[in-house]
């Protein structure tokens, strides 16, 4: 018989930090986009990418 796995818990501080980080570097994106002159839906989009990024990698890399 095999010993009992232990599960790592994923912290709550993790969850909360991850959408504060991806919603921080989205406004931060616009900010500077708008502020040099880009704009529309390819550079939004592409800021959502990153601001999504930003995001996992703060929740997975906290675990």
């Amino acid at each position: 018989m095999s010993a009992p796995r232990a599960r790592i818990k994923p912290g709550k501080a993790s969850l909360i930090g991850g959408i504060a980080v991806g919603i921080a570097s989205m406004v931060i994106w616009v900010a500077v986009t708008r502020e040099l002159g880009f704009g529309g839906t390819p550079t939004m989009a592409v800021g959502l990418l990153v601001a999504a990024a930003l995001a996992t990698w703060i929740r997975v890399a906290d675990l």
